[in-house]
């Protein structure tokens, strides 16, 4: 399967392109929220299989969280951040 590429946002600032889904998680997806957000993240992409993901992040203070969050296993394998190289 072709990783999927995702970006993150703050809310109000998503704008996906088609084919896009944006993912809301509840809590910090970081810190609180991190196996919920691998559970979501995996549903996601097996049951719609979108062009690319855009994960709303509450604010900037996370964001280094949430990014090595994604860019360990299991998820590094399906998923690609647009700020890492190709």
């Amino acid at each position: 399967m072709k990783p999927v590429s995702l970006r993150l946002a703050t809310p109000g600032t998503a704008n996906p392109p088609a084919g896009w889904v944006v993912l809301r998680p509840a809590g910090c997806p970081c810190c609180t929220g991190r196996v919920q957000l691998q559970v979501n993240l995996a549903r996601l992409i097996l049951a719609r299989r979108p062009a690319g993901i855009v994960l709303e992040v509450a604010d900037d203070a996370h964001r280094g969280g949430v990014e090595r969050a994604l860019r360990e296993k299991p998820l590094s394998d399906y998923l690609v951040l647009e700020s890492d190289p190709p």
